[in-house]
């Protein structure tokens, strides 16, 4: 059997293949340990992403963005009524060039609906080797910020620390820059992963200032299943951070 590179198997994962090719992935399912391991490291990455943008598609664009999918002024393109004609050619030329130009339109909207919500400040999330880790404020939040020390004004609030089943540390916190979300954040040597990171509801005329209040079931169910002993109280965060998380 040929080996299946990483398009393929993403293809697979979205239910993108036809079927001979869907069968033959399934097949190899059941004897390949490393295959299997690949398909439930890349459905985990893909559970991960809609759980964290699915929500921001139903959010309004701001005007700023959605700007970049209004059609270029008459001044600068050719009329849509005028078919473009190479010599030798017909006008379906033109009708050929212009789907691409569509899923090209709708790939840089949906860029910036992500761009859109993981500013200001730099993006909060990059990924490595298949893992969701923080980046930019929120690394330097889960970094630096006690819960014992709250910042009613800060765009990321810290929750519960404590010691997981595996000896890391984690932390839970809210993101309140609108829409808002909720996540765990464990430490280790890449920086600190996120297990789970989903969409929170802000009381109706409040806002999110309890971090540990706040939690959705998917983000309370994951520290339900890492915690070890008790939460961290102040001095024992206060310790956590000065020894860098370890």
């Amino acid at each position: 059997m040929n080996p299946i590179d990483d398009d393929t198997l993403q293809a697979y994962v979205d239910g993108e293949l036809d079927a001979s090719d869907a069968a033959r992935i399934d097949a190899a399912l059941a004897h390949d340990d490393v295959l299997a391991r690949r398909v439930r490291q890349a459905r985990a990455v893909r559970a991960r992403l809609r759980a964290a943008f699915d929500p921001v598609l139903d959010e309004p664009v701001p005007v700023r963005l959605s700007a970049l999918l209004q059609p270029p002024s008459a001044q600068s393109t050719t009329p849509a009524t005028s078919p473009v004609t190479l010599a030798g050619g017909h006008g379906a030329t033109h009708r050929r060039w212009f789907v691409p130009g569509a899923a090209l339109a709708a790939s840089v909207a949906l860029l910036a609906v992500a761009f859109w919500w993981w500013q200001p400040g730099g993006d909060l999330v990059r990924m490595q080797g298949g893992q969701s880790f923080a980046a930019g404020a929120l690394t330097h939040a889960l970094d630096k910020a006690l819960a014992s020390e709250p910042d009613a004004h800060a765009a990321v609030a810290i929750g519960l620390s404590f010691r997981s089943n595996d000896g890391r540390i984690c932390r839970t916190f809210v993101l309140r820059t609108p829409p808002a979300r909720a996540g765990l954040a464990c430490h280790e040597s890449a920086g600190w992963a996120l297990p789970v990171l989903s969409a929170v509801t802000a009381p109706e005329g409040g806002e999110l200032r309890q971090a540990a209040s706040a939690l959705p079931p998917e983000v309370q169910a994951a520290v339900d299943a890492r915690l070890r002993g008790n939460v961290f109280d102040a001095r024992q965060e206060r310790a956590a951070r000065d020894a860098g998380w370890r």
